[in-house]
């Protein structure tokens, strides 16, 4: 049977309950609204999961933007933006060739 909770929850939980807690209560921490809303918070971590190339984390944050109110276009947008930085930087070290 599959286990339904994220894979990090799952690690950190078998490593110990205090770091399992300590880890939910820093991420609830850092994605509840403040200068920038919880739902503005899920699209730069979903666009931080394309930069990182983490199929997993990409997955979770889209799941995490629809709750928070994103759109289908505002979660392609931050794929976007994400894509075109990697791009950028792929850019940047071919650069070097040419050195």
């Amino acid at each position: 049977m599959k286990e339904d909770k994220p894979r990090p929850i799952r690690f950190t939980e078998a490593v110990s309950e205090d770091l399992s807690s300590a880890f939910t209560n820093l991420a609830s921490e850092i994605m509840k609204d403040g200068a920038l809303s919880s739902k503005d918070k899920s699209l730069i971590a979903l666009a931080c999961a394309v930069a990182v190339k983490c199929e997993h984390c990409v997955k979770a944050h889209k799941e995490k933007a629809l709750d928070a109110g994103a759109t289908m276009d505002e979660i392609k947008e931050a794929a976007s933006v994400a894509a075109q930085v990697r791009l950028g930087s792929g850019l940047t070290f071919a650069s070097f060739v040419l050195d």
